[in-house]
């Protein structure tokens, strides 16, 4: 269990959720949570479905259990969180009582060669022996649990005497020359420690900027849904006002039709407001898990010896690799959620008597959110110049033809902008600018259908105006990537400015 200090009730990010106590073995789930080991033991015995306690994330799919021991091998396969344990060994030591080690009168400084809590004529003597003159003494008052837990010296975990100064590549570990001599003496590229986590140090800081470039993306991408909203009620609001208008003009053949529209109108309401509550709470999940890994590397980087950063740099490379891979396949694959808008049929008033279930009806209709948006990251420097087509398929895009192009394999099911324009095989516009899709590395461009049934073009954030009219719904967007374009990033939907 988490051994409880004074101090430690002040500060939850040293407190284990479980038992509420200072953390002791912390262990690193998937989530980026952090829970002892032995209440994490504890908690899959009573839980099995193996969900972590805070955010019901996996901790480990339940069959793994059966193909082990138990679930102690489930959790000793899960990363030591060593800058955690390190800020909770400072917590403890900076929360004990400030009691000179010596003499036993009130401290002021501390030793983070030895740990030990010094007066001031204790400290000035332990400077002046030869044996810890080297040592590194600070002021109490301005101590804080990060800076102790960093500027502990790094001990090899063989020789627990030896610092360590050397790192294996190979074996991933911080080793002391012994080591080195006797273990590690076939492994090849054995560097320096330092050098090895200065390198650690500089990949953590970009899994710190990807990982929040990641979290501000989800978050437009939630405020753009919060937005699509506030659209959502106010054209409730127009469409209850229209139809209290045409109720109006026959009120007394149309009141419980009236009735009727308002009831389909509120209930499409509620399937727009169901989805993007849905899609909401998805971007928060995938952002609260941002969040709590870049909170992970950033208390890394601040509070890691050079041993613990490289240790757990290496835990986190692949897993922060694969979170910024799933959320941009989230990205990529979130589709324009819908809005309704009200079809009136005129036809229909001159036989109201006759024909009131034809008067008008609710329809889901593509939501203008924004342009679905791509940015060029990579280009291939062999190609000078190359249009990149893009447009909107009506296929679903499971069902195409590939590698057919959209100029010419589902040209006929497409409206692609590649030079010209082509409307389901049909030239439409031959006057577009040439260079508007010869596109430079940084560029985003976008395409964007709209309740008028008109693409837009979008470069940099500015729509470039109609590009097609008439496009039937439903239809996906697609950007062909070829020739120079290596690479690129989906964005998040915005709202049209």
């Amino acid at each position: 269990m988490a051994t409880a200090t004074a101090a430690s009730s002040a500060d939850s990010d040293t407190e284990c959720s479980v038992c509420h106590e200072l953390f002791k073995n912390p262990k690193l789930l998937p989530c980026a949570h952090v829970l002892c080991r032995h209440c994490l033991l504890s908690w899959l015995a009573s839980n099995p479905e193996a969900l972590c306690p805070l955010c019901r994330g996996a901790i480990a799919d339940p069959k793994e259990k059966s193909k082990t021991k138990g679930w102690e091998e489930v959790v000793d396969a899960l990363p030591d969180d060593v800058a955690m344990a390190a800020l909770v060994e400072s917590t403890r030591v900076l929360s004990q009582d400030h009691v000179c080690v010596g003499c036993k009168s009130a401290a002021v400084s501390i030793c983070l060669n030895c740990n030990d809590m010094m007066c001031q004529a204790c400290s000035d003597l332990h400077t002046k022996f030869s044996v810890s003159s080297h040592h590194k003494v600070e002021d109490l008052s301005s101590m804080t649990a990060e800076e102790l837990a960093a500027s502990q010296p790094d001990h090899c975990s063989v020789h627990t005497s030896k610092p360590c100064e050397l790192f294996c590549p190979t074996h991933g570990a911080a080793i002391c020359h012994l080591c080195a001599s006797a273990k590690h003496r076939a492994c090849p590229d054995l560097t320096k420690l330092a050098e090895a986590a200065d390198k650690s140090r500089e990949e953590l800081s970009q899994m710190v900027t990807s990982l929040l470039t990641e979290e501000q993306q989800l978050e437009e991408a939630v405020a753009a849904l919060e937005r699509h909203l506030e659209a959502t009620e106010k054209v409730v609001q127009e469409a209850v006002a229209e139809i209290d208008m045409t109720c109006d003009k026959l009120e007394n053949s149309v009141k419980e039709f009236r009735r009727r529209l308002k009831e389909m109108t509120l209930d499409a309401k509620a399937k727009v407001k169901d989805t993007v509550l849905t899609v909401k709470v998805t971007l928060l999940d995938h952002r609260g898990r941002l969040t709590s890994h870049r909170r992970v590397v950033n208390r890394t980087t601040r509070g890691s010896t050079n041993k613990g950063m490289c240790d757990v740099t290496r835990a986190l490379r692949d897993r922060v690799k694969d979170i910024l891979d799933t959320c941009g396949q989230r990205r990529a694959h979130l589709k324009a959620v819908s809005m309704f808008t009200l079809i009136i049929d005129a036809a229909a008033v001159s036989r109201i008597e006759k024909e009131l279930s034809e008067l008008g009806q609710v329809k889901i209709s593509p939501a203008s959110v924004g342009p679905v948006q791509i940015r060029i990251d990579q280009l291939d420097p062999r190609y000078s110049s190359c249009y990149l087509p893009c447009g909107v398929v009506l296929t679903d895009p499971d069902h195409l033809r590939l590698p057919d192009t959209a100029c010419s394999g589902w040209g006929r099911e497409a409206v692609v902008i590649s030079g010209a324009v082509f409307n389901r095989g049909h030239t439409v516009n031959n006057n577009l600018n040439k260079a508007t899709l010869d596109l430079s590395e940084g560029t985003r461009v976008g395409v964007m259908v709209t309740t008028k049934a008109e693409l837009h073009l979008w470069v940099n954030g500015s729509d470039r105006g109609v590009i097609a009219t008439i496009v039937p719904t439903p239809c996906f967007a697609f950007f062909e990537l070829r020739g120079r374009y290596q690479q690129v990033s989906v964005l998040p939907p915005t709202h049209p400015s």
